[in-house]
């Protein structure tokens, strides 16, 4: 029998991007950001990528504070799902392409934090996130980021 390993990073970090829409700078508490530019895994078929949030100085409070991370496909290459960008009241069909959340430290401060091993979808897919950190975020230097990453034998 085959021992299953990990990989390793495939491919550098590569930052999650909004050429247009909200982004995660100036997101309001429980909004949804719109979805990201497409991230095309056709090629390379990773099968899981981890998520670095760095969220610049904020007042984060609260013993619920958090990212919510999702994954939006794209079935046909072409169409992608259903997704209630820019809005503090997004219909519940969002949570069908939640992969998570990234739970924040409740402190006046910057944050740096992780959701690891993402199961990434065959060919194209956006991220997007909703706040629900109870506070708006900073106007600049919120950022995201993927790294792919898979198992071998």
């Amino acid at each position: 029998m085959a021992d299953i390993k990990l990989s390793g990073y495939k491919a550098a970090a590569t930052s999650i991007a909004w050429t247009s829409g909200q982004a995660l700078d100036s997101l309001t508490d429980n909004e949804t950001t719109d979805a990201s530019d497409a991230i095309d895994n056709g090629t390379n078929l990773y099968a899981l990528c981890d998520v670095e949030l760095v969220l610049a100085s904020a007042a984060f409070t609260g013993t619920d504070c958090r990212v919510e991370v999702f994954l939006l496909p794209s079935v046909d290459g072409t169409n992608y799902v259903d997704w209630d960008g820019n809005t503090a009241s997004p219909g519940n069909t969002i949570y069908n392409y939640r992969v998570g959340s990234i739970a924040v430290t409740a402190a006046t401060a910057a944050f740096r934090g992780s959701l690891r091993d993402i199961k990434l979808y065959n060919g194209l897919q956006k991220f997007a996130f909703r706040s629900r950190a109870n506070v708006t975020l900073a106007g600049s230097g919120n950022t995201a980021k993927y790294r792919p990453h898979q198992l071998q034998n």
